[in-house]
């Protein structure tokens, strides 16, 4: 083949050589060094990003736990007289940021015994919980080219769905938890279906439907929980009032009784009502009267 027929025309994209077609002697057959493929397949992985990532963030959350911290701004001004100082008050502030972060978030070993340095964590997988699904929901609606904004309004009917499981039947533990667990998943994704079935249908907005719905789900819940003898709610006047004499009353007025709960880690499996703690990230404990504002 000569020199003009493998320069393509003006214009024109070359078309694909495959590997066999190259010629010998062009070829580059040398194997590459062991170190090159290894540093490769480890920049190429998927887990080195999100661990670089959090790395990352740990050197930014330092800076700024230096920066603002009084006491290193303090030790600086005589930074070139005593450098030490400077790094002793850094080391401090940003250990002494990330230890409480830990302890906070994650174990106390300063609580005494294990139910309650472990409480920590319990409390933020209660917490997560509700935005990882949101953020999956939300996700999923994102690589099919639509903009998911409803996540909030869905958690809260899926939560509804789920306590009304939870309270409405006496089933084992394992049956009641996967009930409940496929009551909310039904839920949320029927509320999220009516974004879906205005788009298809009308052309609406998703982000403006999904939006509104929010505030819908919002006040549908508020409704529920407000109003004595509502579908889905067991609760009667009896329960929540103190008295005869409160009965006229609107249900935000009446005074409550409130009974102390002592504290414990959220994530147990002794009654299956208190799993829906993840779904809702409230804990449901029986008995306990509903708060004024809903």
């Amino acid at each position: 083949m000569s020199d003009d027929q493998q320069i393509p025309p003006h214009g024109q994209v070359p078309e694909p050589v495959e590997p066999e077609q190259v010629p010998a002697a062009q070829r580059d057959d040398s194997p590459q060094p062991a170190a090159n493929r290894v540093l490769r397949e480890i920049f190429s992985a998927g887990w080195l990003i999100s661990v670089l990532a959090i790395v990352i963030a740990l050197l930014v959350g330092a800076v700024l736990i230096a920066v603002t911290d009084p006491t290193v701004q303090k030790a600086s001004g005589y930074f070139f007289a005593r450098p030490g100082d400077t790094f002793a008050a850094i080391w401090n502030a940003v250990l002494g940021g990330y230890t409480a972060l830990f302890e906070g978030a994650i174990f106390n070993p300063k609580r005494g015994d294990f139910l309650r340095a472990i409480k920590p964590l319990s409390d933020t997988l209660t917490f997560a919980t509700p935005l990882i699904a949101a953020g999956l929901g939300v996700a999923l609606t994102f690589r099919v080219g639509m903009f998911n904004i409803g996540g909030r309004g869905q958690i809260l009917i899926a939560a509804a769905c789920a306590g009304w499981v939870s309270w409405s039947f006496e089933l084992p533990a394992p049956v009641h938890i996967l009930l409940a667990t496929v009551a909310a998943i039904v839920g949320g994704a029927l509320w999220a279906g009516i974004a879906g079935v205005l788009k298809a249908r009308t052309g609406a907005h998703e982000v403006i439907v999904t939006i509104m719905l929010n505030y819908v789900a919002l006040y549908l819940i508020s409704f529920l929980l407000k109003t004595p003898g509502a579908p889905g709610t067991r609760l009667q006047h009896s329960e929540i009032t103190t008295g005869p004499a409160e009965r006229h009353l609107p249900l935000a007025d009446r005074p409550h009784r409130r009974r102390r709960v002592p504290r414990a880690p959220r994530i147990h499996l002794r009654d299956p009502r208190d799993c829906l703690g993840l779904v809702s990230a409230q804990p449901l404990e029986p008995g306990l009267p509903l708060p004024r504002g809903g």
